[in-house]
Parts: structure tokens; sequence; C-alpha cells
């Protein structure tokens, strides 16, 4: 398969089989109570946890950036225990683009995404400069401001086993009519 010249990646905490078949049931269910086609759901298969996003990376440029983040994150140790929160409205309730999952405890996911800025910005490229929350995206919200979100009030999160994260994955993300497409680049084993 040959690459384009620039890609988007991004570099997140991938999920069991088992969260996110429970997160893939979860997900039908909003879908119902909305009653809405103005909600992109994710696909259970795509669900990921998003530590940092580069929306064009020169292929070249590859080597060097994985080299980089993992030069980086090589003393990160494996984070353990981490856990789904309650359902929220990025970026906020007034505001709403995207229906997300919180991640919880926050601390280790922010030094970690900090760690891989660290390694993204020493491989020359820029990162976002807002502050970093940890969140699982469930879907995305189209026309906000016509959206009656009420429902999400009426759903509780799943339960589902602790998260053990002992790699960090680098995706490619190929935005498609139907929704984005991730491909693994790259696997990135913490200590």
């Amino acid at each position: 398969m040959t690459l384009p010249p620039v890609i988007r990646v991004f570099f997140a905490i991938d999920l069991s089989e088992s969260i996110k078949e429970k997160l893939g049931s979860f997900i039908s269910i909003l879908k119902k109570k909305s009653r809405s086609y103005g909600i992109r759901w994710a696909k259970p298969e795509n669900l990921h946890i998003t530590l940092q996003f580069l929306p064009e990376v020169k292929m070249e440029h590859l080597p060097v950036l994985n080299e980089k983040v993992r030069a980086e994150i090589n003393e990160a140790a494996k984070i353990s225990n981490l856990a789904l929160g309650s359902l929220h409205l990025f970026p906020s309730p007034y505001r709403p683009r995207v229906i997300v999952l919180d991640i919880i405890p926050q601390d280790e996911l922010v030094i970690l995404s900090g760690r891989i800025g660290e390694g993204i910005k020493a491989a020359n490229y820029e990162i976002e400069n807002r502050p970093f929350r940890a969140h699982l995206t469930l879907g995305r919200i189209k026309q906000p401001q016509e959206m009656n979100l009420s429902f999400l009030s009426e759903c509780k999160a799943p339960e589902v086993e602790k998260i053990d994260v002992s790699e960090i994955v680098l995706f490619r993300s190929e935005p498609q009519p139907e929704g984005s497409k991730y491909t693994v680049m790259e696997k990135i084993t913490l200590n």
C-alpha cells in the first residue's frame, strides 16, 4: 500500500475488544434514544483515548516522530486502573460538539500526553495549546443548535473493566464519508 506524502495521525490508548463491545452496545442505546440523524456515532472498532493529534505529518518524518516520542515516553511506567467516568458534552453543555465519557483519574494521562507532546515538538511539529483532558468520544454533533440532547440525562455509562495501559498506539486517520478509518502505524510499549 502506497501512502500519500502527508497523513493525519494521532497517538492514543487502544481499548480491549470487550470494552469496545460493551461501549458499542451503549452507543446503540444512545442512538435509539437520540431519535436523530444529527449525531455521527463512533464505530465500536474505532473507540480509543486520544493523547495527541497531528492533522498533517509528512510521511518522510514519521520515523523521526516515532523515535522522538519513544525517547520521551521511554521512562513512562504502565498505567493501571483507568476507569470510564460519566457522560459529558465537549467543549461545554452550552456549545456541545462532542458526546464523551470522562476518563478517571486524569493526572497520569495529562503527564503522558505532555511527554508525547514533547516528543512531537522535538520532531519539529506543533501541538495543541489547549489543556489536555482525557476523554472517550462516543459521538460528534453535526448541528448542535438544532439538537435536543436531553436524552443524555437518562443514560448511565456501562460498567466496564479497568483499563491497563501498557502501550501507546500511533494511528493513521483517514477521513471518509461514513466516518474516519483508523490504521495502526506503530506501537510503543511502556515500561
